[in-house]
């Protein structure tokens, strides 16, 4: 600090030979003294602040509102850029649909084929692999405990060739569920590889590759509320009866085969025959009829689709 002429001159501040000059030093001095005593954190706190040192000047209470303004503007440009930067999970940013900046956006591949994937035995190794195979420029994020793929996608028939190289790699231990958008409808295309996964998972389909055509009819009777809920319910109190759970899930594993069931259960097929009639008793559907069975599947996905 410098005195000069009786007065106190902050570093870089001159003398003031006017009556102009000297309002705003003497502005200015009362600014440093409120930054002194500020512990706010937020911009209009600091505006107010400054405002209050501006009374009685209306000149440089304008100035300080404009310059209010114009701080909250760059904090709130520079607020996004740092979120921005912050999010480097771009695959989970386009399953949940978030908004992304215009370059951002522009940078994506015109098309891209959505993979859902629940591996048998979850770890890096297998991650590490179905990226290696799908491409560099591959997006990968976590999704319910599946992996989920955003693999872009080139000329005709691009997308089966993924698929089959993703087969491959799974080996036949997990479980694949796909769908193809443009970018602008991706997380349509997340939504619905991912619920195709669930329908497959719940249905206790075989490990493999699915898509929506493979699941038509399960997703058509578990879309309505009002029907995934009466199905659930008239399945519900089998529930109760472990051992005749355990039947109907394995009758439906095994693809409705009496004598495969049987084997997978270690019991004799007349006792599998009992048990499925104990269970059309409980639920009122005959498993061992094709409606009856496929009223049973579709009750078994949508009480799993309600747990």
């Amino acid at each position: 600090m410098i005195e000069t002429a009786g007065r106190s001159l902050f570093p870089g501040e001159t003398d003031c030979s006017t009556p102009e000059e000297a309002r705003v030093a003497d502005f200015r001095a009362k600014v440093r003294a409120a930054g002194r005593q500020w512990t706010g954190n937020e911009p209009d706190e600091l505006v107010e602040l400054l405002t209050r040192a501006a009374a009685g000047d209306p000149k440089l209470a304008a100035i300080v509102r404009a310059g209010g303004r114009l701080l909250q503007d760059f904090l709130d440009g520079y607020q996004q850029k740092a979120t921005t930067d912050a999010s480097r999970d771009l695959a989970g940013d386009l399953a949940d649909g978030r908004p992304l900046p215009a370059d951002v956006f522009a940078g994506l591949a015109p098309r891209y084929l959505i993979a859902a994937v629940r591996l048998a035995e979850p770890g890096g190794r297998e991650e590490d692999a179905l990226c290696s195979v799908s491409g560099q420029d591959t997006l990968l994020t976590h999704r319910d405990g599946n992996v989920v793929l955003f693999i872009p996608a080139g000329g005709p028939g691009s997308g089966e060739r993924s698929v089959k190289r993703l087969t491959e790699c799974l080996g036949g231990r997990s479980w694949l569920a796909t769908a193809e958008r443009d970018r602008a409808q991706l997380v349509d295309g997340f939504n619905e590889a991912s619920y195709v996964l669930k329908l497959v998972m719940a249905g206790l389909r075989p490990s493999g590759a699915y898509t929506m055509s493979d699941v038509l009819v399960e997703y058509a009777v578990t879309l309505n509320e009002r029907v995934r809920t009466e199905l659930a319910s008239m399945i519900r109190p089998l529930r109760a009866h472990k051992v005749l759970w355990e039947t109907l899930t394995a009758f439906v594993d095994a693809d409705y085969s009496r004598n495969k069931a049987a084997r997978t259960m270690f019991i004799h097929r007349s006792t599998l025959d009992y048990r499925l009639r104990r269970i059309e008793d409980v639920t009122g559907c005959d498993p061992t009829s094709g409606r009856g069975v496929q009223m049973l599947t579709a009750a078994m996905i949508a009480e799993a689709l309600q747990g």
